[in-house]
């Protein structure tokens, strides 16, 4: 009895100190995330250079609003979780994302059931320093993707959007109500969505849009707008799967496809906190950190924010009160992370692209003078359109890449075209 006593007792103080264990356990890596919204709360000291960098784009921005999202992660910590061999690739054979920025221990080897290649640790922190981003041309990637229901989101921007393209069918008025009606029930922001079926269909409507089959003798149409489940290597193999997804799904008309596709979002990132392009690539939200991430491509954030403003351009309607949410990591480097360098080269003489065969002839963009150009040379660009440094004639040379004889915002917006690999040369 006393045995039994004792052995009893020895499980209970296992079982207190277990839980202990684990209480602690969780108290050491829980992740307390907040979002603010006031930008001057930033500590500088902490998180060097993105206040400024925000508060610039609110004095050319009237309209916007900003939030950042304090992500209590170590950055160096996200960069090695990021890091893991696959889980950030890029397309193979492009020169602009070659040399430096593919992962040494992977090389040539292939990822995701195509022409993918892992990139490197240097390549993820450049692209994941908010820093890098925080410009008219990039900063879409951050934009809030759920419901503010401060503003009073403006049907005729969505109708501006949607016109003239394979949704204004006679009844875009029913569809624009359906999309708001839809995103106020799900906490998503509807400009999202009416931007997200263009970059998915196009104006015209792609395979997937409007899909036909036969069932019981009679031809049938099902939607897929979202592209939802539209995977495969080729194009029949992606209207097939699209298919069976609506079929499932019973999206036989635009309406209910519009209602399925705004579920979906709203369920699979937004109301898990992934609520910018930014957070569903690189998913450092508490929970799920690093696995739930939308797509492999590193570029995939910034690719589809440049798509959305591209949209919003067309149609003037860059300007309305768009809320974006920056995140903050803990101990940030001094500066925003540097472009890595690659080794593919479109001239004899020069792996930039930018020589001629005379090796000592000015660089176009290359205003260091170290024969390559990179992030250094923007920030040198930056500054002295701003006042704050001179250049001296071979520099004013190398950045005028216009060759317009001046040097101005159209030679700031090239380099930033040709290290985004936008442009190959000047």
């Amino acid at each position: 009895m006393k045995k039994t006593k004792a052995i009893a007792i020895v499980l209970v103080i296992n079982l207190i100190c277990s839980l202990i264990f684990c209480l602690q356990t969780s108290k050491v890596f829980a992740t307390t995330q907040r979002i603010d919204n006031q930008i001057n709360n930033i500590d500088e000291k902490k998180y060097p250079g993105v206040k400024k960098m925000i508060e610039n784009l609110q004095k050319a921005h009237t309209n916007w609003k900003f939030k950042v999202l304090y992500t209590g992660l170590n950055w160096n910590t996200v960069i090695s979780e990021e890091s893991k061999h696959g889980r950030n690739v890029v397309g193979i054979n492009q020169a602009n994302y070659s040399g430096d920025w593919l992962c040494k221990e992977c090389k040539n080897k292939i990822y995701s059931g195509g022409n993918w290649v892992c990139v490197s640790s240097a390549a993820i922190s450049y692209m994941m320093d908010p820093r890098n981003s925080l410009y008219y041309e990039d900063v879409f990637q951050f934009l809030e993707l759920s419901y503010d229901s401060t503003v009073t989101y403006d049907s005729n921007i969505i109708k501006n959007i949607l016109k003239n393209t394979f949704m204004d069918d006679g009844k875009l008025d029913t569809y624009i109500t359906t999309i708001i009606n839809r995103c106020r029930e799900k906490n998503v922001n509807p400009y999202y969505i009416a931007g997200k079926i263009i970059q998915e269909q196009g104006t015209k409507g792609g395979s997937t849009f409007k899909m036909k089959t036969t069932e019981d003798g009679k031809t049938v149409y099902y939607y897929n707008i979202f592209n939802i489940n539209a995977t495969g290597s080729t194009t029949a193999a992606i209207v097939s799967n699209a298919l069976s997804w609506a079929k499932q799904k019973g999206w036989n008309t635009i309406e209910k496809c519009l209602i399925g596709g705004v579920d979906f979002i709203a369920n699979g990132y937004i109301s898990v906190g992934q609520d910018t392009m930014y957070f569903e690539k690189f998913d450092v939200i508490a929970d799920s950190f690093y696995s739930h991430q939308y797509a492999q491509d590193v570029m995939y954030a910034q690719n589809q924010g440049e798509k959305l403003r591209r949209i919003l351009e067309k149609i003037n309607a860059t300007e309305y009160a768009y809320t974006f949410v920056i995140p903050l990591y803990e101990n940030m480097p001094a500066s925003a992370c540097p472009r890595p360098s690659t080794t593919g080269s479109t001239n004899d003489n020069n792996t930039n692209g930018n020589t001629t065969n005379n090796e000592d002839a000015t660089i176009k963009g290359d205003m260091t003078g170290d024969k390559v150009v990179d992030s250094a040379d923007l920030l040198y660009l930056r500054k002295y359109l701003l006042g704050k440094i001179t250049f001296t004639e071979e520099q004013k040379k190398a950045a005028d890449t216009n060759s317009d004889e001046k040097i101005d915002s159209a030679d700031l917006l090239n380099i930033r075209k040709y290290l985004l690999g936008k442009i190959k040369n000047f």
